[in-house]
């Protein structure tokens, strides 16, 4: 039963969260969550390919690819022949993608922090601390 609750408590949390990210997307933007995770991804790696963002996003390549094709329309993005390797792009921030996705990471952490401040001041640091234990295990394994 406890199971139970904590799968809908989270599945609550995800579903509220993806609310924030679309409206702070639309806000930024007017752009999807998911391209603003791409930005945000970009924003943290400096120089990605198509094929390593998808599996960052757990899209399929050719979705990733729409959704750069879309950024790179709105000047966001540029792609380039992989150095690497010639058969893959290089893909990168413009200066207008960085702008983008500072304004959009910094709407989550203003929408979070206030959501944070709103917790009792004696369980932020237990919560911060479970959030960041989900975070590692999410990051580190995906979900499946």
């Amino acid at each position: 039963m406890a199971e139970t609750r904590t799968s809908r408590t989270l599945q609550l949390v995800a579903r509220a969260l993806g609310r924030v990210g679309r409206q702070q997307a639309r806000a930024a933007a007017d752009i999807t969550p998911q391209q603003a995770e791409a930005l945000h991804l970009i924003a943290d790696r400096g120089v990605v390919s198509t094929s390593a963002l998808a599996l960052w996003l757990g899209i399929d390549p050719s979705t990733a690819s729409r959704n750069l094709g879309g950024l790179e329309r709105a000047g966001f993005v540029a792609r380039r022949r992989g150095i690497a390797d010639g058969r893959l792009s290089d893909v990168r921030l413009t200066p207008r993608g960085k702008r983008i996705a500072d304004a959009v990471a910094t709407g989550w952490t203003s929408c979070y922090g206030a959501l944070l401040e709103r917790v009792p001041r004696a369980e932020r640091q237990r919560v911060s601390d479970v959030l960041d234990l989900l975070a590692g295990l999410l990051d580190g394994e995906g979900v499946r």
